[in-house]
């Protein structure tokens, strides 16, 4: 049980253009036993993603987790409107872009892995 995430960034330099991540999100995790009872609490979570410039978000249901995808464009988006939602880390200043060097160490210090 649990969330499993994979995060996969674009960049030029080191300035991430797009980013995109996956999240496999086990019922247990949220603390539902159906697909009802996890819509009933993700479903509000994925309503704030519907109306930021430059994000795109799907939520779908299985059997035992939900799959969410979320897409950022770095160069549409309005970083403001993003951090007011939860998982979402944004910090600094966004108006040069977001650094690939940061968000890399700032990743591998929550413990996540590279995968190339």
């Amino acid at each position: 049980a649990g969330t499993e995430i994979s995060i996969t960034y674009t960049y030029k330099g080191d300035k991430i253009i797009k980013q995109t991540s996956e999240s496999k999100i086990s019922y247990a995790t949220v603390g539902a036993k159906t697909k009802e009872d996890a819509a009933k609490i993700l479903d509000p979570l994925s309503a704030k993603y519907k109306n930021i410039a430059g994000v795109e978000e799907k939520l779908t249901y299985e059997d035992t987790y939900a799959q969410e995808n979320v897409s950022v464009d770095m160069e549409k988006v309005d970083f403001k409107a993003l951090q007011g939602i939860s998982g979402t880390m944004v910090s600094g200043d966004t108006s040069k872009g977001i650094s690939m060097k940061q968000t890399q160490t700032l990743l591998e210090a929550a413990g996540f892995k590279e995968a190339k």
